[in-house]
């Protein structure tokens, strides 16, 4: 699929063999670099890979060429000698075929997914990826409007949700904390002076520092730890920790 009609913040750059091994560290991936995977196929080991989330299986080393099947998340298979145009041969079910390079991590050696902390929705039609870059492969578009699961976990201005079952990155500047805003009637009370900052998480912008004792209305959305409230007419999330 094109990327024309959709959109991303990052800029596209040609696939180098340096930026392919960047991709491989931003997207997770446990193998250090392009060589190591290389080496490991062309010695025919038996040592197991796996993907970071859901790949195609496809006959030739590019988008262009036909799926075969969708390794899960989790399964395993091993490598052969081919490598060609950022994909890597693969054995996977008595099956020959190819699968997109940055999407390959060792068995059993990768890193526990991002925590979701709440949910989003898209402002525009926008990609959802393998990775925290454009130029990772594109899993599927996720429609204006949508609904996804956020977490705090944010790279070179992507961030990891997932939609409808489908873990990714999408380009954070699309997604609105706020899935609807609107205020419920109730109002809580600061218990101490408390930031209010821009999304629910410690580490975004703090809008304002609401004082101790303040009434704060409540909004409608909601995250792990946080409520997005309203003070003095400035809409934010707070730490529920500290409202009573």
């Amino acid at each position: 699929m094109s990327d024309s009609s959709t959109i991303d913040t990052a800029l596209k750059a040609p696939m180098t063999r340096r930026s392919a091994i960047r991709t491989f560290a931003t997207a997770g991936a446990a193998i250090a670099a392009v060589a190591t995977v290389g080496r490991a196929a062309a010695e025919h080991t038996s040592q197991k890979y796996t993907v970071s989330s859901n790949a195609n299986l496809r006959t030739g080393p590019s988008t262009g060429h036909a799926v075969i099947a969708v390794i899960q998340k989790g399964a395993t298979f091993t490598l052969n000698a081919k490598a060609q145009n950022n994909f890597y041969g693969v054995n996977y079910k008595g099956t020959a075929g190819w699968v997109y390079a940055p999407l390959i991590v060792l068995a059993g050696s990768g890193t526990p997914d991002p925590v979701i902390v709440g949910s989003a929705k898209t402002t525009a039609s926008v990609n959802l990826r393998s990775g925290p870059s454009s130029s990772n492969q594109v899993l599927r578009v996720v429609p204006k409007g949508a609904t996804v699961q956020a977490s705090n976990t944010y790279r070179n201005g992507f961030r990891y949700v997932i939609h409808n079952g489908l873990a990714g990155w999408v380009a954070d500047q699309y997604l609105a904390w706020s899935p609807n805003g609107n205020p419920t009637g109730e109002t809580f009370t600061t218990t101490a002076r408390l930031n209010l900052r821009s999304e629910p998480n410690s580490g975004s912008k703090v809008k304002l520092v609401i004082p101790s004792g303040a009434t704060v209305k409540a909004l409608s959305g909601t995250a792990n730890g946080w409520r997005e409230v309203s003070y003095k007419g400035t809409a934010g999330w707070a730490a529920t920790a500290y409202l009573n």
